[in-house]
């Protein structure tokens, strides 16, 4: 057997990087090999195709997608309908698609996105439909249809539950950090208060940092106000549960959707997109920040002068995650399902959100309780969170951030930040001293986890994207039984269940 003839050592580099062809950009995405359902050779059938794609585009922007889950959905899309050379181009509220036809003309089109708003129901509805499409079970032409239904649907929730819903998310969190069932109660009403001023004040359309200014100091004020009723025996309410109100609506009001879509943005390679969606969080932050310190300063000012004395929170002593177990369970499952509600998520998505924020909550407890850092068990229950909610959500034909997202609201800092403005804020006298390097100690802990929550999750739904084959063997099943049926013709096909792998049906015939 002849010897292998060696290569010459040679200093010419490599050939030139060529462009991704566009199934390599659907590489480790829900739509990965997709079917082509047609061939487009005319200039208005590539028209159509782009049409659908921006349709696609527009309601996933509008319903609270990340910019990657936008291109990889607009692509498996565009490839299902037979283009072969494609350009997509999205900011925070554009989308841009540009093909050529085999012909060598070039087609163009932009969408604005106006008035985004969370709508995880209609979110999933359209990933369930480009599934369908990149599967083959639905054609371009039926695709164009369902959008129009998508479109015109009413929204999941009332907007009463979805008032209940950001009330039970604040409860959820005080319930968890240890407040007493009037603090709970409280928390719950404080949210509702808050959420019905926002959305009176909606019809003037004031910018981000002014809702979250006002928010903020709607839920210092209100919660300050049964803290000071309950000094005066009213009904029982300790100095903690004050700090835990104020937490719970912090996290409501905290635009957790916005955190995590910027770090996916910037980690999935859309830096602009990325770092615009940072400004507007930080923004809304800074808002919410400034209107918690000012209701504070100013409540504190107020019971001063009307010579009220109250006991400040022993904010050195309290921590995260300080109730009982059984309560720490019952609360984040709370916080999960609350969450999911008020992001619009479908009825059948709310017990696997809150059982993904059970078990996220649980387990960052369990890493602070053993010695590890906030930041790093926070960092490592939302890797734990991303992980398990891509592995359950594609499984229940949705995408991943529909159980990640409001799953994830249980982890959200909001008591570091109100320690944090605590220490910043207070003035001294009468035992309310304020430390301002443990109050910027405070605020760093509470962006670390922030941080760490936005990047767990994205870093736990590129892990678990190798374990998507159920779902692509589904996928293939699924056109093999197109085809099948195709071959039969007009000839009744009665299928027997799938076998337990899902790889091999049997058909019989009659």
């Amino acid at each position: 057997m002849s010897e292998r003839p060696r290569r010459r050592p040679s200093v010419r580099g490599e050939a030139p990087t060529e462009t991704l062809p566009m199934l390599g950009t659907l590489r480790g995405t829900p739509y990965r090999d997709p079917r082509v359902t047609r061939a487009v050779a005319e200039e208005h059938a590539v028209a159509e195709v782009i049409d659908v794609c921006l349709r696609v585009g527009e309601l996933m922007l509008r319903s609270g997608a990340g910019a990657p889950s936008v291109e990889a959905a607009t692509t498996a899309v565009a490839v299902a309908g037979g283009l072969e050379d494609m350009d997509v181009d999205l900011t925070m509220q554009s989308l841009h698609i540009q093909a050529r036809t085999p012909s060598g003309s070039t087609v163009s089109r932009l969408r604005v996105v106006r008035a985004p708003q969370m709508d995880f129901a209609r979110l999933a509805a359209v990933h369930s439909l480009v599934d369908d499409l990149v599967s083959g079970e639905v054609s371009i032409d039926q695709a164009r249809g369902r959008l129009q239904e998508i479109r015109r649907a009413p929204r999941m929730w009332a907007k009463w539950i979805v008032t209940l819903g950001q009330g039970g998310v604040a409860a959820g969190v005080a319930m968890v950090l240890g407040a007493g069932w009037v603090g709970v109660l409280v928390a719950l009403l404080t949210a509702v208060v808050v959420d019905r001023v926002l959305r009176a004040l909606a019809a003037i359309n004031l910018p981000d940092f002014y809702t979250g200014a006002i928010g903020g100091a709607v839920a210092t004020t209100v919660a300050f106000i049964a803290y000071v009723l309950g000094r005066m025996d009213w009904f029982p309410m300790s100095p903690a549960d004050f700090a835990y109100v104020v937490a719970g609506g912090i996290v409501m009001l905290l635009p957790s959707r916005t955190i995590t879509s910027a770090m996916e943005d910037i980690i999935g390679g859309y830096p602009v997109t990325g770092t615009a969606r940072l400004v507007a969080v930080l923004l809304h932050s800074f808002g919410l920040i400034v209107g918690v310190a000012t209701a504070l300063t100013a409540c504190l000012a107020a019971v001063d002068a009307a010579g009220i004395i109250l006991m400040p929170p022993d904010v050195g002593r309290l921590a995260w995650a300080t109730s009982s177990p059984q309560m720490v369970f019952i609360g984040s499952a709370v916080v999960g399902l609350a969450g999911a509600v008020t992001l619009q998520a479908g009825r059948r998505m709310l017990l696997p959100a809150a059982a993904l924020g059970v078990v996220a909550v649980a387990l960052a407890s369990y890493l602070t309780q053993v010695g590890m850092g906030r930041v790093t068990s926070t960092g490592i229950a939302a890797v734990a969170l991303g992980f398990g909610a891509r592995l359950v959500a594609l499984r229940m034909d949705s995408p991943p951030i529909t159980l990640g997202i409001p799953a994830s609201f249980g982890l959200m800092p909001g008591l570091s930040i109100f320690i944090g403005l605590f220490h910043l804020t207070v003035p001294d006298g009468a035992g309310w001293q304020g430390s301002p390097t443990q109050g910027w100690a405070s605020v760093l802990t509470a962006l670390g986890v922030i941080l760490a929550i936005a990047t767990g999750v994205t870093l736990g739904e590129v892990l678990a994207a190798p374990l998507d084959s159920p779902v692509n063997q589904r996928r293939r099943l699924s056109g093999y039984r197109e085809q099948r049926d195709e071959a039969l013709g007009d000839r009744a096909v009665i299928e027997q269940p799938r076998s337990r792998e899902g790889l091999t049906p049997e058909v019989t015939e009659s």
